[in-house]
């Protein structure tokens, strides 16, 4: 424990520098009361708030106001929003099929975020705590927002005409393999001029991996041979990106976003045999490169347009990369070494039309909404063995060059109505249909018709109990690089490609139940049931091998639990616990033994609770966390095991509000120094006709994690 220890010293010796003293209050209240109003939402039926205002976008939804963050001396929205008692933010960047309707549960002003590479989180970052008049909390379904339900959070933020800027640092100490991380950063500058507010933010989220420890592989007749392997990885991912909104002419809107990231990536894993005596040290390498770019162009313009409003959404992304992975083994033995090498370079794209028109009609809210969307990809793969002079020559691997492409086009109309004062229903119906056609060595070109829709109610019973259900049927999308081969040689795995893939669809079923406990906190339980059609997962193909496919159906369900207990009204001032509870339960029939089982890696618990101590008449906060999971066992034709990281976390930190202004905090995690964990079983054909190859049991350590935050304003 050396390294551990000198890191621990080195980390409190930093703190203790950040440590000046400042001037201690109750609360430390960094935030100044904004003046002016909220900019208003372009809707002809709906007057702009103001800051004094009980509500921007419903009746009687709960309200937090800068106030009540002042404890914690937020720096962004985001760190406001992180301190909302029982809630959690739900990510939807990237995900879905084009834009379609509203997902996750944050909005901006009471608008949906139109992007697909910006996360919520980056764009909360980005806005001064100083600017956010409050954040409300309403149904989803009581919105004119179709897609939305349960609890939202809509962060009502004014704009400065003044130039703000955030920024963020989070260096990460060597642990015992992995790197110094100190590029870790991201900041951003916010203003505005006569009618356009803009935003320039700069990103970069980096990985340092590392990982070391005994791999004991056991052959079919019980000989154990024991190896020590080690893992090093980087990768950096730095972004730049901006955003502009313009208001006019008249009651027109109209936002426009770019960004641009460049990613780079690279590992190394090396495995050597250490047991039993005398056996040749066996040396196993891998090495991994990969690098690309990507770029979004989106905007949208909204308008008055007859009883209604019209918005219309244009997006364009494009992502490149470039794979090579080598793998030599030398036996150490006079013998040759063998080895191979995998390259894959891909280019894919998206272009999206889209345009939404809404008005009230019949007492209630309505929209027509159109897409088109237009998918790309094209990858050119090889394959090559090492030669006898230690050169990689080419081998026939014509499965992994080729193309796919998907024309879709979705249309759906939306109804929203108050069936009483605390009953409102949003329901929407509509289809899409899509070509899907794929070039290469397994040409072909299908078409697919699929309904969709949903179906919501929102209940408030009474004061501080928030009810709602939704019923969905949704299509899945594809990841189009399982159409075609590709090769993993770190676990020797080939996917043969499958040019017969369907894109799975589901009634997906929720009840969310929301309470606010005053002066307590607040607690969320969520319980969900999706039945799944064409669900994607490995299958054994009829001409042999493996490769991502359908099977008929599946079954997942479960429930979440959200809750922030304040512990104010025991005496224990500045104190919370927020617990995480969620256990998931999902059944399939494998698809080569027949049986029923638990889907792929899926987690069947997963409990976290974090304390959090801000302690009164100070700038000093304090805590702890702890978080343990459950893993089930991934499958594949002739293998099955289990691959996880970390079953059990525990970290504690430190943190200062105030240090020359500055925010910093000093985070000590993985003190039970867990493990990274592969535990697998190869079989010599299919795994229900086939006797055990061997069995390979990997522990790798990953160590101690320091990391630090440096949070400021400017």
């Amino acid at each position: 424990m050396p390294r551990f220890a000198l890191q621990l010293c080195c980390s409190t010796l930093t703190l203790g520098a950040f440590a000046v003293p400042a001037h201690a209050q109750e609360f430390p209240p960094i935030l100044e009361p904004p003046s002016g109003d909220v900019p208003p939402r372009k809707d002809d039926t709906r007057p702009a708030p103001s800051p004094d205002a009980p509500a921007a976008i419903a009746p009687g939804p709960l309200v937090y106001t800068p106030a009540d963050f002042a404890q914690y001396a937020p720096r962004s929205a985001l760190d406001m929003l992180q301190q909302v008692p029982g809630f959690n933010i739900q990510e939807s960047f990237g995900q879905g099929r084009g834009l379609g309707e509203a997902t996750g549960n944050v909005l901006l002003n009471g608008e949906r975020i139109s992007s697909k590479s910006d996360s919520v989180t980056q764009r909360l970052s980005r806005i001064a705590a100083v600017n956010v008049i409050r954040i409300e909390f309403v149904d989803g379904a009581t919105l004119d927002i179709p897609g939305l339900s349960g609890r939202v959070a809509n962060i009502v933020a004014r704009e400065s005409s003044d130039i703000r800027g955030q920024f963020e640092w989070n260096p990460q100490l060597p642990t015992d393999y992995a790197r110094l991380r100190w590029t870790a950063a991201r900041a951003s500058v916010t203003g505005s001029s006569g009618p356009v507010a803009y935003t320039f933010a700069v990103d970069n989220n980096p990985f340092y991996g590392g990982t070391g420890g005994p791999n004991l592989i056991t052959n079919r007749f019980g000989l154990v041979e024991e190896r020590f392997s080690r893992t090093r990885s980087v990768n950096q991912n730095p972004k730049v990106s901006t955003q502009l909104r313009i208001d006019g002419p008249g009651s027109s809107v109209g936002n426009l976003s770019a960004a641009w990231q460049w990613n780079w990536m690279t590992s190394t894993e090396n495995e050597n045999v250490v047991a039993p005596p005398g056996a040749p040290a066996l040396l196993k390498a891998l090495r991994t490169h990969n690098s690309g770019h990507n770029y979004e162009i989106g905007g949208d313009f909204e308008l008055a347009l007859g009883p209604g409003r019209l918005k219309l959404i244009g997006l364009e992304s494009y992502r490149t990369t470039g794979l090579t992975t080598a793998l030599t083994i030398d036996p150490d033995t006079g013998a040759a070494r063998t080895g191979n090498r995998f390259t894959q370079d891909s280019a894919s794209g998206e272009h999206i039309g889209r345009a939404e028109y809404r008005w009230k009609m019949l007492g209630g809210d309505w929209q027509l909404s159109g897409e088109a969307a237009f998918n790309r990809l094209h990858n050119v793969a090889g394959l090559a063995l090492l030669g006898p002079s230690g050169d990689f020559r080419p081998i026939p691997f014509p499965s992994g060059t080729g193309g796919v492409t998907e024309d879709r086009y979705e249309a759906i109309l939306s109804f929203g109505h108050a069936l009483a004062d605390n009953l409102t229903l949003q329901a929407s119906l509509g289809g899409e249909y899509s070509n899907i056609a794929q070039t290469g060595a397994n040409a072909l070109s299908r078409t697919f018709k699929r309904p969709k829709g949903s179906f919501s109610l929102a209940w408030k019973p009474a004061e501080g109990l928030d009810v709602a259900f939704k019923a969905a049927r949704k299509v899945g999308q594809l990841n189009f690089g399982d159409f075609l081969a590709d090769v993993n040689l770190q676990n020797n795995n080939t996917n043969a490609g499958n040019n017969e893939l369907r894109p799975q669809q589901s009634w997906e079923f929720d009840l969310e139940i929301a309470k606010n406990l005053g002066p307590w906190g607040s607690l969320t339980l969520n319980l969900f049931d999706d039945h799944i059609e064409d669900y994607v997962t490995i299958v054994p193909l009829p001409r042999g091998g493996e490769s991502v496919g359908n099977i008929a159906s599946a079954h997942a369900y479960g429930v979440q639990f959200n809750s922030t207990i304040r512990l104010e009204p025991l005496g224990f001032r500045g104190a919370k616990v927020d617990l995480d509870v969620n256990l998931r339960k999902s059944r399939l029939s494998d698809p080569v033994t027949g049986l029923i089982r638990a889907f792929d890696r899926s987690q069947p618990y997963n409990v976290s609770v974090q304390f959090r101590h801000d302690v009164p008449g100070s700038d000093w906060a304090w805590g702890t966390n702890i978080r343990t999971s459950g893993f089930d066992p991934y499958y594949r034709l002739a293998e099955f095991g289990y691959d996880y990281n970390l079953k059990t976390a525990l970290g504690v930190f430190v943190e200062n509000k105030d240090v020359f202004g500055l925010t910093v905090q000093a985070r000590l995690n993985n003190i039970l120094e867990k493990e990274a964990v592969l535990d697998r079983y190869i079989y010599a054909g299919p795994r229900n006709a086939s006797p055990v190859l061997f069995h390979e049991n990997r522990r790798r350590e990953v160590g101690h994690i320091v990391n630090f935050t440096v949070k400021g304003n400017f």
